[in-house]
């Protein structure tokens, strides 16, 4: 008990109560978007507001029950150094790994009006950055011309619908709902509309991606 009335003694002193109650306010409406709309834009707003929540309480706290939430931020601080050391090696290997694009993904690139990438692997990948998709040799030659065209549709879905997953990432990190942002079934559905579902499904099928029966099922349902 002692413990909330130094916290709320602390709040009530640094004159935060108001401003509080109004991020709260702005973070469950937020919420709500989200449940009832599916909005994941606004999951990403809520998650910011409820770390300037967290860092505001900080910063206005002087009472020794709280230096294990100086510990969890020095963590996150740690956390998010370690994403952009990760993230400046991820970008160094894309700039040596992209080589020529073969002549048909001229026509996959005018279709959706978009800049795609050749990695030289023969891993598959396929996945969006910085405004440009990213498709492997592997992945190339494993797919028939419309079965690249529903791969490339379902990455461009996330290129005009998704937030930057490296965002979403730290926002999951700073903030109490841990929730990522995940809208793979959309980036499907846009798919199927785009190249036909029988293409996307026998792409998820030769790509040998480990949920693609579950993600076949729930597309045909």
């Amino acid at each position: 008990m002692i413990g909330v009335e130094c916290f709320l003694s602390c709040i009530v002193e640094s004159g935060l109560v108001y401003p509080l109650m109004g991020l709260i306010t702005i973070t469950a409406i937020l919420l709500f978007m989200y449940i009832f709309k599916r909005n994941y834009e606004s999951l990403l707003a809520s998650q910011s507001t409820l770390t300037v929540i967290i860092s505001v309480n900080l910063f206005s706290m002087n009472c020794d029950m709280f230096t294990w939430v100086w510990i969890y931020l020095g963590i996150i601080l740690i956390g998010t150094l370690l994403m952009g050391l990760v993230k400046h090696y991820l970008e160094l290997q894309l700039d040596r790994n992209i080589i020529r694009s073969p002549p048909y993904l001229s026509e996959i690139k005018k279709k959706f009006k978009v800049d795609i990438s050749v990695l030289d692997t023969q891993k598959i990948k396929a996945f969006t950055y910085k405004n440009r998709i990213y498709l492997s040799v592997g992945l190339l030659e494993r797919l028939e011309k419309d079965e690249i065209m529903a791969v490339v549709a379902h990455e461009v879905y996330h290129l005009n619908h998704s937030p930057n997953k490296l965002l979403s990432s730290l926002l999951a990190l700073t903030s109490l709902t841990f929730r990522r942002f995940n809208d793979e079934h959309y980036a499907d559905q846009y798919a199927v509309k785009t190249a036909g579902i029988h293409n996307l499904i026998n792409a998820l099928k030769k790509l040998e991606i480990r949920d693609y029966k579950k993600r076949a099922m729930k597309l045909s349902a």
